[in-house]
């Protein structure tokens, strides 16, 4: 592992991964990791945009997104950018989110009577996810701030369940939209899923430049009819409008950090500047000048 990174920290001093719950928060210019076998873990990027590359798919995590990778999937980044990128990162130990999903979803006669009973998977979980609101990344990174003040341990610890509340919460979501996908088959759900769920990441990774329906298509191993029909009975919304939520989330970080209007205009991806104006207020209520300002 190579690493230039300013200020960077485990929490609490001395965890382990898969033995502890911690959390990891770097920042930096150059930054390489390769083949790493993590614990179930939450990506996330202050600043900066950030790959991480699992069986050879690249994931690209913005502030607007956070990527979920399960229990010892292998991983590796690398980063080496003029401008430092910033990174906060939750690591549960092994089995932690499970127990609390056994928990959750087992009475207590049944686990008074069972309490070695197995914990179930969470499959679909571990994944790219868009955050447009926010709700997870602002959650994991206000954790990370907190935890440079040294928080004592029954605070970070309530911290982590709620951490795996949300997970779980993200699971049930994932599980609705199995069940919109228009298949009778479970097994066909469960594949046409996993291919919109490829064109989902496709679209993130390439969100800044041209895109058509067509190459994301491809990229899912679907016809054009096909991915358009599932993708919006899944996600409820076309993908053209996902698309373009993507680069409003992008623009609405990249002005809150300074970055001019036009460049950010041009950064996330919209070709015409009033264009981009009008969308933006639409689904804001403001301007992209007022945001910045702020």
């Amino acid at each position: 592992m190579d690493s230039r990174i300013r200020r960077p920290y485990l929490f609490p001093l001395g965890s382990q991964f898969g033995v502890d719950n911690l959390v990891l928060h770097g920042e930096g210019r150059k930054y390489r990791l390769v083949d790493f076998e993590g614990p179930l873990s939450i990506k996330t990027v202050v600043r900066g945009t950030v790959g991480w590359i699992v069986d050879n798919r690249e994931f690209l995590v913005d502030p607007s997104s956070f990527l979920v990778l399960g229990d010892g999937e292998k991983y590796s980044m690398e980063v080496d950018v003029p401008t430092p990128i910033e990174t906060a990162c939750i690591f549960f130990r092994k089995g932690f989110v499970e127990s609390i999903a056994l928990d959750t979803t087992t009475p207590v006669k049944a686990s008074l009577d069972n309490p070695d009973r197995s914990a179930p998977s969470l499959p679909y979980v571990s994944r790219l996810h868009a955050d447009a609101d926010q709700l997870v990344v602002r959650q994991v990174q206000t954790f990370m701030k907190r935890c440079s003040s040294e928080l004592q341990p029954s605070g970070y610890e309530e911290d982590f369940l709620l951490l795996s509340s949300t997970l779980l919460s993200l699971y049930r979501q994932i599980q609705s939209r199995l069940e919109r996908v228009p298949a009778v088959r479970s097994r066909t759900r469960e594949e046409l899923l996993r291919r919109v769920e490829i064109g989902r990441e496709f679209i993130h990774s390439k969100a800044s430049g041209p895109l058509s329906l067509d190459t994301v298509a491809r990229a899912s191993c679907l016809s054009r009819y096909h991915f358009h029909r599932v993708f919006t009975q899944v996600f409820e919304m076309t993908p053209h409008a996902y698309l373009t939520r993507i680069r409003l989330a992008r623009a609405h970080s990249a002005l809150r950090a300074g970055t001019p209007v036009v460049d950010v205009c041009v950064d996330v991806g919209f070709s015409s500047p009033s264009s981009f104006s009008r969308q933006f207020r639409a689904h804001y209520g403001v301007s992209p000048a007022a945001v910045r300002k702020l």
